[in-house]
C-alpha cells in the first residue's frame, strides 16, 4: 500500500504544481484567482488521481489472478480442451516449448493452432485431434510422446487458492553420514551438470552391472535416485543422455547426527526431520533468513538444536512442541504437525540379513559386550570402516552386518569371546505402523507414507476440504486408512493410490508407489544361508567370513579387490 500512497502523492504534486503553472502563464486573470479557487481545482486533481489509481489496481489484481487461462480440469475424453500445467510425457521426459524449434522442427505452433492453448509455455495440449495430449520432447531421440494428465471429468468447478508445501515425501532424508555417500538414502534424482538420471532397473540406455540383484544392500532399486553402490568417492548414477553414461551427483555435506521422521521426545526438541510446513499449511521460512521475520531463533544463537540454512520445523527454545517461523508477513510463527513420538528411532531395519540396520544395540546374544569397530584390542581384525564403508561401522560399538553375514554380529571385549551375533529384533518390528508394502493390485490395502503425487503436487490432507471439497473423508471411507495426513491412499478402489493436491489447478492425480509386493519384505521370504558349512546360530570361534555378492558381476569376483573394475565398468571400456 505504501507504493500506491507515494504513487498519489507524485500524482497530486504533479497535478497541482501543472495548475499552478498555467495560472502563472495564461494571464493575470488567472494570477489573480482567489484561494477558494485554487483549493477547488486542486480537489478536482485529488479526484482524479484516486480515479487513476481504482483504475490501475483493478487491472493489476485481474492480472494477478489471471495470468493464463489454467486448470487442470478438462471434460473432452481426448483432452482438447486441457489448460494444465503438466510439462512432462508419460516416459519421464521434459516437453518444449511449443514456440521452440530447436530439438525437433514442427508446423504445431500457436499462428497455426490458434485455439489450441498453445503459447511460449511447455504444457501439454492436443492441438490436432490426437487422442490424447502430448507434447515434442527436449530429448533429441524422442521427438514427442502422450502426457499423463488424469482422467476427465463432467464438471470442472473452480477452486479456491491454497499455499504451497514441500515437494519431499516424508519419511525420507537427504541426510546421511559417510563421506563417501555410500549411506546416502535421499531422493536427488539428477546429476551435478542437470542430467536426468536413468532407473537402476532401467537398461534401455546403458548397459551395466549396477543392479539390485548385484548390489542388494546398496539402496538400489526401481527408482532413479542417486547412489553409490561400488565403493566410489561419491554418490552417481547412469542418465538418461545417451551421450554421457554416468555423472556424480552433488547431494550436499555428510552429518554425524542424520536421524529420519522418527523423534522421541514429547516436545519434539530431538526433531530432525523435513517437515516445512505448519500445521495451518503455511510454509515455514528458513532459520538464517530475515527477511519475513527479524529474530533470534538462529543457528548461532541455538548451535544444537538443529537449526540450519533450511526451512525444517525444529524446537529450538523449549517450546511445548515444534514450530517454524513462515513466509506469511501476518504470521509470525506456527506449530507444525510431524506425527507422534517413539521410543524406538533408528532401531527400524528392512533387510532379513539387518545389513541395513543403524540402531544402538551394543551387547550379543550372550550379554557381551560390543567392542568398538576403529579398535584392534582385545581382537584385531579387518572389518574397519575404511575397508567397508556403507556398512555403517563407525567410532562406536553397535551391532552391524557389514560382511552379509546371517545377522548383525560385533567382536566383544571379552578376550575369550571374539565375537557374536546379537539381537535387533525382526525386520519391520520396529519401523512403526506404516509400510511401503502392499500386496493388492489396485493398492487398497496401502498404508505407506509417500504423500507426493505423480505430477509432483504435494497432497492435501483427507481431512482437509480446502483447496478441493471432497467426500473422501475418514468418516465416509472408515476402513480405508484415511486419517488427519496426506498419505496416498486408494479409499474408492481406483486404479491406484491417488490423493487430492494442494495445487488448486491439479484437483488429484496418482501416486507412484512402486509394483505390488516390490516393498514387501519378511523373514520367510529369504532363508537363512550356511556360513563356513555351519546351519545354525552359534557363532564360530573366529570372525573369517568374506564379503560376498549375491549374483557377482562378471570381472567383479569376490576376492575383496572388486572396486578395480568400477572404472572401465562405467566408462564401457
Amino acid at each position: 500500500m505504501a507504493v500506491f500512497w507515494h504513487i498519489a502523492e507524485f500524482l497530486l504534486r504533479l497535478d497541482c504544481d501543472s495548475i499552478t503553472l498555467s495560472l502563472l502563464v495564461f494571464g493575470a486573470a488567472f494570477e489573480k484567482a482567489s484561494n477558494f479557487a485554487l483549493a477547488a481545482i486542486c480537489a478536482f486533481a485529488v479526484v482524479l488521481a484516486i480515479a487513476f489509481l481504482v483504475v490501475i489496481l483493478v487491472f493489476a489484481l485481474r492480472v494477478k489472478d489471471h495470468p493464463l487461462d489454467i486448470t487442470e480440469c478438462y471434460e473432452e475424453a481426448d483432452g482438447s480442451d486441457y489448460r494444465g500445467v503438466v510439462n512432462m510425457t508419460r516416459s519421464g521426459e521434459d516437453c518444449a516449448e511449443w514456440t521452440d524449434q530447436t530439438h525437433h522442427q514442427h508446423s504445431r505452433t500457436p499462428d497455426n493452432y490458434p485455439n489450441a492453448g498453445l503459447g511460449d509455455h511447455n504444457y501439454c495440449r492436443n492441438p490436432d485431434g490426437d487422442v490424447l495430449v502430448w507434447c515434442y520432447t527436449n530429448n533429441l531421440n524422442r521427438r514427442w510422446d502422450y502426457c499423463d494428465i488424469g482422467d476427465p471429468r463432467e464438471d470442472c468447478s473452480v477452486t479456491t487458492v491454497a499455499p504451497t508445501s514441500p515437494q519431499v515425501p516424508p519419511g525420507i532424508t537427504e541426510c546421511y553420514e559417510e563421506m563417501d555417500g555410500s549411506d546416502y538414502r535421499g531422493v536427488v534424482n539428477m546429476t551435478q551438470r542437470g542430467v536426468d538420471c536413468s532407473e537402476w532397473t532401467d537398461q534401455t540406455h546403458h548397459q551395466h552391472s549396477r543392479t539390485p540383484d548385484n548390489y542388494p544392500n546398496a539402496g538400489l532399486g526401481d527408482h532413479n535416485y542417486c547412489r553409490n553402490p561400488d565403493g566410489d568417492v561419491h554418490v552417481w548414477c547412469y542418465t538418461t543422455n545417451l551421450t554421457i553414461r554416468w555423472d556424480y551427483c552433488d547431494i550436499g555435506d555428510p552429518r554425524e547426527d542424520c536421524i529420519t521422521e522418527c523423534y522421541e521426545e514429547t516436545d519434539g526438541s530431538d526433531y530432525r526431520g523435513i517437515v516445512n510446513m505448519t500445521q495451518r499449511g503455511v510454509d515455514c521460512s528458513e532459520w538464517t533468513d530475515q527477511t519475513y521475520h527479524y529474530h533470534s531463533r538462529t543457528p548461532d544463537n541455538y548451535p544444537n538444536a538443529g537449526l540450519g540454512d533450511h526451512n525444517y520445523c525444529r524446537n529450538p527454545d523449549g517450546d511445548v512442541h515444534v514450530w517454524c517461523y513462515t513466509t506469511n508477513l501476518t504470521i509470525r510463527w506456527d506449530y507444525c504437525d510431524i506425527g507422534d513420538p517413539r521410543d524406538d528411532c533408528n532401531e527400524c531395519y528392512k533387510v532379513p540379513d539387518a545389513s541395513d540396520y543403524r540402531g544402538k544395540k551394543s551387547t550379543t546374544i550372550q550379554g557381551e559386550t560390543c567392542q568398538q569397530w576403529t579398535e584392534q584390542t582385545p581382537h584385531k581384525h579387518t572389518r574397519t570402516p575404511e575397508n567397508f564403508p556403507g556398512a555403517g561401522l563407525g567410532d562406536h560399538n553397535y551391532c552391524r552386518n557389514p560382511d552379509a553375514d546371517i545377522q548383525t554380529w560385533c567382536y566383544t571385549t571379552n578376550p575369550a569371546k571374539r565375537w557374536g551375533l546379537c539381537d535387533v529384533g525382526d525386520p519391520y518390528e520396529n519401523c512403526g505402523p506404516t509400510s511401503e508394502c502392499y500386496r493388492d493390485v489396485h493398492g487398497t490395502d496401502y498404508r505407506g507414507t509417500l504423500s507426493v503425487a505423480g505430477s509432483g503436487d504435494t497432497c492435501q490432507k483427507w481431512t482437509w476440504q480446502t483447496p478441493h471439497s471432497h467426500t473422501r473423508t475418514p468418516q465416509n471411507y472408515p476402513n480405508a486408512g484415511l486419517g488427519n495426513h496426506n498419505h496416498c491412499r486408494n479409499p474408492d478402489d481406483k486404479v491406484a493410490p491417488w490423493c487430492y493436491t494442494v495445487n488448486p489447478s491439479v484437483r488429484w492425480r496418482y501416486c507412484r508407489v512402486g509394483r505390488p509386493g516390490a516393498n514387501c519384505v519378511t523373514t520367510t521370504e529369504a532363508s537363512i544361508p550356511t556360513v563356513h558349512g555351519l546351519t545354525s546360530l552359534e557363532p564360530t570361534s573366529s570372525k573369517i567370513t568374506p564379503m560376498l555378492y549375491t549374483n557377482p558381476p562378471q570381472g567383479e569376483l569376490d576376492n575383496g579387490l572388486h572396486n578395480i573394475c568400477i572404472w572401465k565398468q562405467k566408462l564401457n571400456i
